[in-house]
């Protein structure tokens, strides 16, 4: 239910820059050093809108309910819960033992709170509030239970109460948005103990937490944008987690320094990147034109191209690759510039004297928007503009900075444009980015995509609460939408990271390192031995 931005942050850590500097000295063993590549905009979890404070936030807050390695619903907050046959009431029964940091109990009322400021206008709760529509009563019987109903039912509601719960009270003393930003109050087994703005942000373990719930003393999150120079403090054993960029791998596994303090881990990303065309540009208003442009290029080659040695793993749907949603019996578009060019006539854009196709006085030229801030973003625009070119269709690549890029995106003011999509929580219902009905200002169907066959199937997908009956109907959907195209799916990434062997209990999942329980939670100060 995150916003895009957090999907760019993923796909430009894969490419790599240089410089470097000096580090301080490594930290002792009780002592975990992480890595952000920029600093948190806020520590209040309803608002965050990028990864940096969720890496944060996720030791300080627990969820109602947490989602385990394999994406299925655990206890967070609530130890345990029911939902009504017909799916349209939740209730949970909060753990007696959760406190804030100030020692009082965590109630009933602050999940209501929390519910209600997520649904506030004046709250920018965007990132939540549409797994809330429906809401029909918040109930409280006691402190310890929350009934929740939804005058419809809807199949991933569940995935809604992964949200961060926050204080009631902490937020009613508050003096303003500045305060809660900043000093933030949570019920997780950290808490904030200083933030030095653009430099590092220091956890420490809560009075009262164990090692169970916390393996290690303090959290040090050290803020490093330039990735020359946070590979050079993992190399040397200042950091405990890092990325290692595609350019490094090779290095860091023939490293002696390198292997020394870290293990080398491929992660996976619960992301997908692809390419969203706006179907109201006279452009794309015609499947056949959308088709011809996915059958331009050699995807796969273009993969190891960007991600080498061996690439990335191609989609030909809405999902993450490797999960059940997907249908198994749509491969990836294949390069076929004779059917490309076959179906662009066909669609009546014929080539003119400079190459360029033309059809009713209007060209085959668009606007191909992407972020300037991401450089490997530019290097597929770059692969996709020849690819066009080669039959006929011009793309113009407008490298954006994020605040305009999101603004344009945001209100459907694109011709196509290239995006990566982080599935957090991860619900990869494809309603809100594809259903007519989800078209800008309401949702995220920015392309302004409209298929009945398309809107029916995710309307029925969004009732079926039976797992299995609805893994049919998302495969369904990743069929129709394969073959109308309303975006060129293109692929998702691992990621490499170099994780010190002084951390012990790293488990890795379909989500990558992070984003569901225990993971860094479960982290813990390896034996002097293994080290």
């Amino acid at each position: 239910m995150k916003r895009l931005s957090w999907g760019f942050l993923a796909l430009a850590a894969l490419s790599a820059l240089t410089c470097a500097r000096k580090e301080a000295p490594s930290a002792p063993a009780t002592v975990l050093s992480r890595h952000l590549f920029a600093d948190a905009a806020t520590l209040d979890p309803t608002t965050t809108t990028e990864e940096a404070a969720l890496t944060v936030e996720a030791l300080i807050f627990r969820p109602l309910l947490g989602i385990d390695a394999q994406r299925r619903p655990s206890p967070g907050l609530a130890t345990s819960w029911t939902v009504s046959p017909d799916g349209r009431v939740y209730e949970f029964h909060l753990d007696p033992k959760a406190t804030w940091e100030d020692g009082s109990p965590v109630t009933s009322d602050d999940v209501r709170f929390t519910i209600e400021r997520v649904r506030n206008p004046k709250v920018n709760g965007a990132a939540w509030s549409p797994a809330f529509d429906g809401l029909a009563s918040i109930e409280t019987p006691d402190p310890q239970t929350v009934r929740v109903r939804f005058s419809e039912p809807y199949a991933e509601r569940a995935f809604a109460f992964n949200m961060p719960i926050v204080s009631a009270k902490a937020y009613a003393r508050a003096s303003g948005p500045a305060e809660t930003d900043r000093h933030p109050v949570g019920s997780g087994p950290y808490r904030l103990a200083s933030w030095e703005p653009n430099s590092k942000i220091r956890l420490v373990r809560r009075e009262g937490a164990s090692p169970s719930e916390a393996g290690f003393s303090e959290v040090v999150f050290r803020i490093i944008p330039d990735r020359a120079t946070f590979y050079q403090a993992g190399l040397r054993g200042e950091l405990d987690e890092f990325r290692v960029t595609r350019d490094r791998v090779e290095s860091a596994k023939a490293s002696p320094e390198f292997n020394a303090r870290n293990r080398l881990l491929k992660v996976p990303q619960f992301i997908e990147a692809l390419v969203i065309w706006n179907c109201r540009h006279p452009l794309f208003r015609d499947t056949r034109v959308r088709k011809a442009l996915s059958l331009t290029w050699p995807r796969a080659e273009a993969a190891k191209q960007l991600y080498p040695p061996e690439g990335a793993t191609l989609v030909s749907g809405p999902y993450p690759p490797a999960i059940p949603e997907n249908a198994p019996d749509v491969p990836p578009p294949s390069e076929n510039l004779a059917e490309a060019a076959r179906l662009l006539d066909a669609a009546g854009w014929k080539p003119g004297p400079d190459r360029v196709r033309s059809k009713d006085g209007k060209k085959a030229v668009f606007d191909l928007l992407v972020r300037a801030e991401a450089p490997t973003d530019a290097n597929i625009a770059e692969i996709l503009r020849s690819a066009y070119e080669k039959v006929g269709v011009q793309a113009n690549v407008r490298p954006l900075d994020w605040a305009a890029f999101t603004e344009r995106v945001g209100a459907g003011e694109f011709d196509a444009h290239l995006t990566g999509r982080l599935f957090l929580p991860p619900n990869v219902d494809p309603y809100r980015y594809f259903h007519s009905k989800q078209a800008p200002p309401k949702g995220e169907n920015v392309g302004f995509y409209s298929n009945p066959e398309a809107d029916k199937l995710m309307e029925a997908a969004r009732l079926e609460l039976d797992p299995a009956k609805r893994i049919v109907l998302y495969q369904q959907i990743h069929r129709v939408l394969a073959a109308d195209l309303p975006a060129d799916f293109l692929w998702g990434v691992d990621q490499y990271w170099g994780m010190s062997k002084r951390v012990d209990g790293v488990v890795i999942s379909p989500l990558g390192l992070f984003h569901f329980l225990p993971g860094p939670l479960g982290w813990r100060p390896a034996p002097a031995a293994a080290r």
